[in-house]
C-alpha cells in the first residue's frame, strides 16, 4: 500500500488500502528493516525536532481496543473495534504537532497500532517484533511522534488481521498554510464487511492460503504495477486475487446502504470531502 501524502496534492484526496482479505494489505504497508539508531539517540531527537512546527501542540488521546457490539445500521456485529465504534473516532491534528496516544489493549489478543502512510520515528511505526513489542491482553503502549505532513490517513493494527475485524480509524492532518474555503468537511470510510455477518475473516484467511494465496505472492500478482504478466499492473492494479472474497457486505462510515451515514448540507454550502479507506 503506498503512502497517503504526495507533495503538491491537497489533503482532499482518496486513499485507496489494498484489501486486508487480499492479502496484500499487511506486507504492503512499507515494512523495512529497523534501523540501527537508538530510539533514544540525538539523531533521533533532532529528527523529531526539525518536523516539529513552533508553536507545536501536544495532542493527548486514549484509544482502547476491544471486543464491541456495533449497529451497522440493521445487522448487530459483534467485532473487535477501538472505543466501541467502527470506523473508530477520528483524530485531527495540525502538521507538525505532536500526537501522544496511550492505546490500551483489551482483547484477548496481543496487538499494536500502525499509523498508515504517516512519515514518523521507527520505533513508533508499531511493527511486532520489528519496531517495537506487541501489546499483551491487559497491556498498553504510548505512541509519541510528530506528525509532519498533511494529508488523510488512517491507523490500524499491524497483528495478524485484526483490521478485518474492525479496528480501524482515521487520522487526519490538517494544513496550517490550506485557506480551506469551505464551510463543513465530511470524512467518508469505505470498508468490505463479513464479521459477525458471514465467514470469520481468520477462517477466511486459512482458506485461502490452503488454496495457494500466499502473502509473499504480491509481486506475481502484479500488485499494483508490480512485476508480473505483461500489463497486470493495468488490468488488476490491486492484484489478480481482487474479488476472491465474497463479501455480504459494504459500509460506508460503519453503515449499511439501506440505512447511510446521512450528509447534511443547508443550500449555497459548500463542503469539502476527504475520503479515507478502511481495509478496501
Amino acid at each position: 500500500m503506498a503512502g497517503t501524502f504526495d507533495h503538491g496534492v491537497s489533503r482532499r484526496r482518496l486513499i485507496t488500502g489494498a484489501g486486508v482479505l487480499a492479502l496484500g494489505a499487511l506486507t504492503g504497508c512499507g515494512v523495512e528493516n529497523s534501523s540501527s539508531v537508538p530510539a533514544d539517540s540525538d539523531a533521533v531527537r533532532r529528527a523529531e525536532e526539525r518536523r516539529r512546527r513552533a508553536g507545536a501542540r501536544v495532542h493527548h488521546v486514549d484509544i482502547t481496543a476491544g471486543m464491541a457490539t456495533v449497529d451497522l445500521g440493521g445487522p448487530l456485529v459483534r467485532t473487535w473495534a477501538y472505543d466501541d465504534a467502527v470506523p473508530g473516532r477520528e483524530l485531527r491534528v495540525t502538521a507538525g504537532d505532536v500526537l501522544r496516544a496511550r492505546v490500551r489493549n483489551a482483547l484477548p489478543a496481543q496487538t499494536t497500532v500502525h499509523w498508515h502512510g504517516v512519515a514518523l520515528r521507527n520505533d513508533m511505526d508499531g511493527v511486532p517484533g520489528l519496531t517495537q513489542a506487541p501489546i499483551d491482553p491487559g497491556g498498553e503502549f504510548i505512541y509519541e511522534f510528530t506528525v509532519p505532513d498533511p494529508g488523510t490517513y488512517f491507523f490500524h493494527p499491524h497483528v495478524g488481521i485484526q483490521t478485518d475485524h474492525g479496528l480501524y480509524a482515521p487520522l487526519v492532518v490538517e494544513d496550517p498554510q490550506e485557506p480551506g474555503s469551505y464551510d463543513v468537511e465530511q470524512l467518508v470510510v469505505l470498508d468490505d464487511w463479513t464479521d459477525g455477518v458471514g465467514e470469520d475473516p481468520d477462517t477466511i484467511l486459512r482458506r485461502l492460503l490452503r488454496g495457494g494465496h500466499g502473502m509473499g505472492g504480491m509481486p506475481a500478482m502484479g500488485m499494483g504495477g508490480a512485476p508480473g504478466p505483461q500489463g497486470a499492473g493495468q488490468l488488476f492494479p490491486l492484484g489478480r486475487d481482487t474479488g476472491d472474497v465474497p463479501y455480504p457486505l459494504y459500509v460506508a462510515n460503519g453503515r449499511i446502504p439501506t440505512a447511510p451515514d446521512v450528509i447534511r448540507a443547508r443550500p449555497g454550502q459548500r463542503r469539502s470531502s476527504p475520503w479515507a479507506s478502511g481495509t478496501t
